[in-house]
């Protein structure tokens, strides 16, 4: 008996084919269900190595021992009767064909089923052929990155005018600024199959300019190219580019509109100040200087005004006071339009900071219409989605804040909108996980104090002296300090009295804008309504414009709906006072109101 017999005999032959068919199907059945879990790479892998070092292990059992209807045996103690070892034969037979069904049903079903079905767990989109991210470019000058990352900017703009192209959002690409993550990281982050990366510099009136396209599942470049010219051509180079990407993912741009500007300076200014958005630490002046200049060198630079108008309202809230800042933009959206009045958030902006004849009617009908002109101008969602918020439209809102973090899903803003869009709508479990989100991605501030907020509203007091600890340094305290005010300020005797005092102290202290009118919030966030009313009817009788600030006091209570804001006897006399009401008659009922004697109650 030749000695490929004897491993037939002994069903060596069919254990190692029904192993290696067994450990086929294992492996997809592995790579599916660690992909779902979110398992790392090194598992799959450990996984296989495993899988292989059996099979020479299963081999030689195969050959020492024999499967007979009494159990597995040593072949020297099995019966010589050859009918035991044909049974087995045909049941290692069975076994293998029952194998190969069960691989070609799973190859079926994970590729007429699975494949396609995109991940619920992940806001990035799923992965297509027409998809691309535009990471920041690399600064090889002395100066500082601002006119790379404006210029990384203004080529995704470019892009994303190709009807066909999803293109990730800027802040979502530009979180990947300066790191060395795998380009497969980045694009399942992104959701893009393409990347678009390069270099800048920078010498005098010259510039250099690296490009390439790269696939982010295998790492091969499908397009590259280098531009070493005169500043002058930058817009040359930035369309050479764009159209390169275009012809070579065979995608149609939008036609070419006209230049922003002709002055290549003027332009390079725009673009510095266009990275400066959005604002991180409310100082716009950096900005506002570089526009300024871009201004000087061509007053007729129509976009250069409305950046400028859009730097001074990303501020308002920060470090310059909202009527300061809403005469100035009035008059920087008029100039703007009077040179282009196709400028879509110059016009909502002028609308929104009208001194004479400003209504929520007429912004919120502005915000309408500028949402059907740019739908996923990420600005504009921020700006719609605050303005809905705080006249109660918390549904629409939510649908905004949501489709920002689809087009941006890196971006903390779009994560706190969504949080405060859940919270107005008391879904507090998704408000603290959206909130959570923005914090994870980054947020030092703004995240962190909205949720102290939720979590003191809700009563999850511990809960919130927990966080509230954890952010001390942001929020302007030392960390011991953040027990002893919190247990200060919920006392049921003496609560009002020491924050009064506190918040009084810390005005008088107050170094800027935000500082000299944040401190009134910590009213509502510990539930004195009564005092936080007083203080907002006050700031309005003393007011004479509708940035007073107000505002942001409303809007915060509209969020934290667990407070009791909206039902309180003073919101509906207020909401009179500034149109709020005339908006809910001619637009339509908002979340959480009604009017059924007549009279708008909310809750």
């Amino acid at each position: 008996m030749s000695f490929f017999e004897e491993l037939k005999r002994r069903n060596v032959v069919r254990v190692g084919i029904a192993y290696a068919v067994a450990g086929w199907v294992l492996v997809q059945v592995a790579e599916f269900a660690f992909d779902t879990f979110g398992a790392p790479d090194w598992v799959l892998k450990s996984f296989v190595v495993a899988l292989l070092l059996g099979f020479p292990i299963v081999l030689l059992v195969a050959w020492a021992f024999e499967i007979t209807p009494e159990g597995i045996k040593r072949e020297k103690d099995v019966d010589r009767d050859r009918s035991i070892t044909g049974r087995t034969g045909r049941k290692l037979d069975r076994l293998i064909v029952g194998v190969l069904i069960l691989a070609i049903g799973i190859l079926l079903i994970d590729k007429f089923f699975l494949r396609d079905v995109p991940d619920g767990g992940e806001v990035a989109a799923t992965q297509g052929s027409q998809s691309i991210a535009v990471l920041p470019f690399v600064n090889l000058s002395e100066d500082n990155d601002n006119f790379a990352d404006g210029l990384s900017e203004e080529l995704l703009n470019l892009l994303a005018k190709a009807p066909e192209l999803k293109v990730a959002a800027r802040t979502s690409s530009f979180a990947f600024k300066g790191r060395n993550d795998d380009l497969r990281e980045i694009g399942n982050a992104l959701g893009v199959e393409h990347v678009l990366e390069g270099s800048v510099r920078r010498s005098g009136d010259r510039l250099r300019i690296t490009a390439q396209l790269i696939k982010v599942d295998d790492g091969f470049h499908v397009w590259s190219e280098t531009y070493d010219r005169a500043m002058a051509d930058i817009f040359d180079i930035q369309d050479d580019v764009a159209s390169a990407i275009a012809g070579t993912l065979e995608l149609r741009l939008a036609p070419e509109s006209s230049r922003v500007t002709n002055n290549a300076q003027a332009y390079a200014l725009y673009v510095e100040a266009l990275s400066m958005l959005p604002l991180t630490d409310g100082d716009a002046f950096p900005g506002i200087r570089l526009l300024d200049r871009a201004i000087a060198l061509d007053p007729e630079f129509a976009k250069a005004y409305e950046l400028k108008a859009l730097l001074y309202w990303d501020a308002s809230a920060w470090t310059i006071s909202g009527p300061e800042t809403q005469l100035i933009i009035h008059d920087l959206c008029a100039r703007a339009l009077s040179l282009d009045d196709s400028l879509t958030m110059a016009r909502l902006l002028r609308t929104s900071s009208d001194p004479v004849s400003w209504n929520w009617s007429q912004e919120i009908g502005a915000i309408d219409e500028a949402l059907q002109a740019e739908p996923e101008n990420l600005v504009l969602l921020t700006f719609a989605t605050y303005d809905l918020i705080t006249t109660g439209y918390f549904s629409e809102a939510l649908a905004l804040a949501t489709r920002h973090v689809e087009l941006d899903p890196l971006s903390t803003r779009g994560w706190n909108q969504l949080g405060k869009a859940y919270a107005a709508l008391g879904r507090h479990d998704l408000a603290r996980q959206s909130l959570e989100k923005s914090i994870e991605l980054g947020d030092p501030y703004l995240a962190r104090i909205y949720l102290v907020a939720e979590l003191l509203a809700v009563g999850e007091v511990e809960e919130a002296i927990v966080l509230f600890e954890a952010s001390a340094q942001w929020m302007g305290f030392a960390r011991d300090e953040v027990r002893p005010f919190v247990m200060a300020a919920t006392d049921d005797d003496t609560g009002l009295e020491f924050l009064s005092r506190w918040v009084d102290a810390s005005i008088a202290e107050a170094r800027n804008y935000e500082e000299r009118f944040s401190p009134y919030f910590w009213y509502l966030y510990f539930g004195y309504l009564d005092e936080y009313w007083r203080v907002i009817t006050a700031l309005v009788d003393q007011s004479t414009s509708s940035w007073d600030g107000t505002g942001d006091l409303e809007h915060m209570g509209r969020v934290l709906r667990s407070s009791g804001f909206a039902a309180h006897p003073a919101y509906i006399p207020h909401a009179n006072r500034w149109g709020t009401t005339t908006l809910w008659d001619t637009r339509g009922k908002p979340d959480t109101c009604s009017k059924d004697s007549g009279e708008w109650i909310c809750e």
